[in-house]
């Protein structure tokens, strides 16, 4: 799942901007903090392996596919929307989530779910990520014999797709740009340019942008979402599936519609390639228009990779276990699927020794609580029935400190990578009090843990990875 390493050549051409003074005799420069410049930020090749699709849409695009399905919101005006539905501060995880329901009512057809899946990419792609891997939980979008499991996932992989191809032509063309004048100069060896590419070699000329011909090729990974908890409201999905569950342990059922995603992916994975539909429906921009043989040449055929690197587990933490889905994680298991969960964000240290024990995880979303020793044996277990919860009730102050620490250190032997997303969490948990100070990353990478930094959800977090 990790990205490759890259070459700094990328780099050479950014601007060397500081805001340190040169003056070492400045004491003002010496104790004033180091901040890297804008342009550096913004070229260098990044990384972002925790991003929500739905929680990353554009607002006016929210706004136009639900007038497009006449589907209700609570404000078609961007600013009153966001304030309403997605404020700047969270009281609760809980809180944090409930836009997600708008959301995901609009993202239940393929040219809704390519479009925003394109969008949200070059988004990222623009920002100078090179690497991008997204996650969504394809059983909140499917609905029963009409839009598969497999036709969401699809679906989305055709927007990431046709993203990273457009980003890659953007990385050539930024080295074109001085083919301008000529082509002004109605130069015929130039006609071969549409339109469109040669508006988008002007906006490369003009704005300070991340692209450049010598950096490494853009990437994507997608990562599948089971819910820890759902109700029939959730989705069409959903509710059919409770439907045909009736009467069975809701824990039962939440372990069971995990299997059933994971079967649906291993079908998908077993295929080996993607099921390509119309590349121009949903009203969204095309690919770039090139000359044919430069356009074979820079798109090479993906077909034969499916690009589904993991399986995730997200959603409310507290009285919804990671044990209710461990036969769906042994299968993904088995089949050589990687897992990462989220764990820890809104409970102990116990629900991220529940994920790599149970759920075998090889990486754990958010982990914020890892050190929080005094949790332990807090909250509700399996519906407040967990005998391990009551064990860890009667634990004292040093047992519950040795297992953080033996915890912590387990973590950083296994290079279990923490996907730390200093934004959302400072919204969704209060204990941080709004202060990036009070976050554990620094003590992770003290701790030499594994930690990368992700947007999680750049829409309801209003953040993004510059």
């Amino acid at each position: 799942m990790a990205p490759t390493s890259t070459p700094t050549a990328f780099t050479k051409s950014a601007p060397a901007e500081s805001n340190v003074s040169e003056d070492s005799n400045n004491e003002s420069a010496k104790t004033k903090p180091f901040q890297y410049p804008p342009s550096f930020l913004l070229r260098i090749p990044k990384a972002d392996l925790h991003m929500h699709l739905d929680g990353s849409i554009r607002i006016p695009t929210l706004i136009d596919l639900a007038k497009r399905q006449n589907i209700p919101l609570p404000s078609h005006d961007p600013e009153e929307l966001k304030n309403k539905v997605f404020p700047e501060q969270y009281t609760s995880l809980e809180e944090y989530l409930r836009g997600f329901g708008y959301i995901t009512t609009v993202l239940r057809t393929p040219e809704a779910l390519e479009r925003v899946a394109y969008e949200v990419a070059m988004d990222a792609y623009n920002l100078g990520v090179r690497y991008l891997e997204m996650r969504f939980a394809p059983q909140l979008h499917a609905i029963p014999c009409k839009f598969t499991i497999e036709d969401v996932i699809c679906s989305v992989n055709r927007g990431l797709e046709r993203a990273a191809h457009e980003a890659d032509e953007l990385d050539r063309l930024s080295g074109e740009t001085d083919i301008l004048d000529s082509i002004y100069n109605n130069e015929s060896s130039n006609t071969d340019y549409s339109k469109e590419t040669i508006n988008k070699l002007v906006r490369l000329s003009k704005e300070t942008h991340p692209y450049d011909p010598e950096a490494p090729p853009h990437h994507y990974g997608i990562i599948v979402c089971a819910m820890r908890f759902f109700l029939p409201v959730f989705s069409p999905y959903y509710e059919a599936f409770w439907e045909v569950h009736k009467g069975e342990d809701p824990h039962r059922v939440f372990g069971l519609a995990s299997v059933a995603l994971v079967t649906a992916v291993n079908n998908l994975r077993s295929k080996g390639k993607c099921c390509h539909g119309n590349d121009d429906e949903g009203g969204h921009d095309a690919i770039l228009t090139l000359p044919n043989a430069q356009k074979e040449k820079q798109q090479p055929d993906h077909d034969d990779i499916f690009p589904i690197v993991a399986i995730d587990i997200a959603g409310a933490e507290s009285g919804y276990p990671a044990s209710d889905h461990k036969e769906a994680f042994d299968l993904a298991h088995q089949s050589f699927l990687n897992k990462t969960v989220h764990a820890g964000e809104a409970y102990g240290p116990e629900s991220i020794f529940s994920a790599i024990t149970d759920l075998h995880a090889e990486r754990i979303g958010h982990g914020c609580n890892l050190f929080r020793w005094d949790v332990i044996g807090e909250g509700e277990g399996r519906g407040g029935r967990s005998k391990s919860n009551k064990e860890k009730e009667e634990m004292s102050d040093d047992q519950k400190r040795a297992y953080v620490e033996n915890l912590t250190r387990y973590l950083g032997t296994m290079r279990t990578c923490m996907e730390v997303c200093l934004s959302s969490n400072l919204q969704t948990m209060p204990d941080l009090e709004g202060d990036l100070r009070n976050h554990p990353a620094r003590k992770m990478i003290e701790e030499g843990l594994a930690v990368t930094f992700c947007t999680d959800n750049t829409l309801v977090s209003h953040t993004d990875m510059v």
